[in-house]
């Protein structure tokens, strides 16, 4: 699809990536969503974390549009972080990453909280990149 000029409007799709922050302590698991969003070209990781605070942090630095987040991480969870990020940064969308083990209960109050969506791990990359057509989307529109 022909895309827009910068600073045009023709009616036709904006040049604007989706920017992505990946929050995970696991360097195994950032690698596979890295791998993931590089393969779409309308998406940006714009940074990386390795719990809830730098998190935190970094949302508020980078503004990104969406956060793939894991719900179990040291110091700072992902959970505490996701009510963080909503109270200051609302327009953030938020996706938790959870183990099957931490599933259920934590999932309803990530939904509770303002995520958009929990994935499972090990990580379906099928499901990820809708998520991630899905959320490009959402932000060209």
């Amino acid at each position: 699809m022909p895309r827009a000029a910068p600073g045009s409007n023709g009616g036709l799709m904006s040049n604007k990536k989706l920017t992505v922050l990946i929050v995970d302590d696991s360097r195994t698991v950032l690698a596979q969503i890295e791998n993931v969003v590089a393969a779409n070209e309308l998406v940006e990781v714009v940074g990386t974390a390795r719990n809830g605070a730098e998190a935190v942090q970094q949302v508020s630095q980078l503004r990104p549009d969406l956060v793939l987040m894991d719900i179990v991480m040291p110091d700072v969870d992902g959970l505490a972080a996701l009510r963080l990020i909503q109270s200051k940064n609302p327009e953030t969308r938020v996706a938790m990453l959870s183990s099957v083990g931490a599933m259920a209960s934590k999932a309803e109050e990530a939904f509770r909280l303002g995520a958009i969506q929990v994935l499972s791990k090990p990580i379906d990359e099928e499901i990820l990149g809708a998520l991630l057509a899905q959320e490009c989307e959402r932000a060209q529109s």
